[in-house]
């Protein structure tokens, strides 16, 4: 089957018209009126039959209301607990600030609701513990939304690596880099220690996640960290050199203040993951949107021959909808077996991904996420 082209995935990953839904669809809520929920939620769920998004909640009425007519949402409600507590509503998706994904997600379980949570989970590893641990007590689902790792694009690069690694071939040195020119401004959330700012809680989780998630290796140590600060505590760039088990090497590079024009900012522009063996070294170029393009090569150390494979991009559907499909899956299935599911994020992944977080702030020096 050929794969749809490039025009035809920009309009898959916003689609204008919804399919029919089932008449036992899934209810989601979306606390509070996001940016993001429109490519990570609402465009994906017009083309899944069982689910629907029917409210979305904002301390704001009006901007609630707003939001709601703007894109296509029947209900909305008056508060996040009121939205929490409607028994109407099966499933909450936290896109809220990282600083509220700990508190919200927690009374969300603890009304019954599954959970679809942006990346980070938590502020630090010791929230995302007692987070996890509600959600398997209550056998809950609970997805932190890393939902590059669905694409088939990614699937395919992971058993790559994974089948190279198993035929004998030690892996030695990673590097995942996700760097963008200065795109916001000094007081974007992103940058508010209070709501637990700071580009390793940003694109920095990413590039960890990354590094365990396609190599299969856990963190052992952080070597070293160098932020850049951009205010108290709260790094703009962030430069991490990680020891994995076996002895391997990581490097991540993750920045949201890389000066627009200079070499090293269109060096990093486009995420980068890249591992290198004894005897190879490959490349998976744009890993965080493979949707939208991707490359992924093969180099031959020996012969210095480079394969650039051919592209992956499945059904043509965004990383969102692979993720979305994913999570309704485990919803479904009564969170059996959802470890099976390619691409899965397990809790015990959520909770080591912020371990290394933590680690990478204790490096730097800088206080963790509160």
């Amino acid at each position: 089957m050929t794969s749809p082209g490039f025009f035809a995935r920009l309009k898959l990953s916003n689609p204008s018209q919804s399919v029919v839904k089932d008449s036992d669809a899934l209810r989601i809520g979306i606390l509070g009126a996001a940016n993001i929920a429109p490519n990570s939620l609402i465009g994906p769920a017009k083309l899944v039959r069982s689910v629907i998004v029917v409210s979305v909640a904002a301390r704001d009425q009006a901007k609630a209301k707003a939001y709601a007519d703007k894109h296509g949402i029947p209900n909305t409600h008056a508060s996040y607990d009121a939205m929490i507590n409607d028994p109407d509503i099966d499933i909450i998706y936290n896109p809220l600030p990282n600083g509220l994904h700990y508190e919200w997600s927690v009374k969300a379980l603890n009304a019954g609701k599954h959970v679809l949570l942006e990346k980070p989970a938590t502020s630090n590893e010791s929230q995302a513990k007692e987070l996890i641990a509600i959600a398997q007590s209550k056998n809950l689902v609970l997805l932190e939304a890393f939902h590059y790792r669905f694409h088939p694009a990614s699937l395919r690069f992971r058993e790559l690596i994974q089948t190279h690694v198993a035929s004998g071939h030690a892996i030695q040195k990673i590097l995942s880099t996700m760097s963008f020119p200065t795109l916001f401004p000094a007081d974007d959330i992103r940058f508010n220690y209070k709501l637990a700012g700071g580009m390793t809680m940003d694109g920095g989780c990413y590039t960890i996640n990354s590094i365990r998630y396609f190599s299969g290796l856990e963190v052992e140590s952080v070597e070293a960290a160098i932020p850049k600060i951009v205010s108290e505590n709260v790094d703009g760039r962030m430069e991490a050199t990680l020891k994995l088990q076996g002895g391997a090497e990581a490097k991540l590079i993750a920045s949201l203040v890389n000066p627009w024009f200079s070499l090293q900012t269109w060096r990093e522009i486009l995420p980068k993951f890249t591992v290198e063996t004894d005897d190879k070294i490959f490349t998976f170029g744009v890993y965080l949107l493979p949707a939208i393009y991707h490359y992924i090569t093969v180099e031959d150390k020996t012969t210095g021959k480079t394969e650039t494979l051919p592209k992956e991009y499945g059904e043509g559907f965004s990383t969102y909808k692979y993720q979305l499909d994913a999570f309704v899956k485990a919803v479904k299935s009564g969170n059996k077996d959802v470890n099976s599911i390619p691409g899965w994020v397990s809790g015990e992944d959520t909770i080591a991904n912020m371990k290394v977080v933590d680690s990478v702030y204790k490096r730097a020096n800088m206080k963790l996420r509160e």
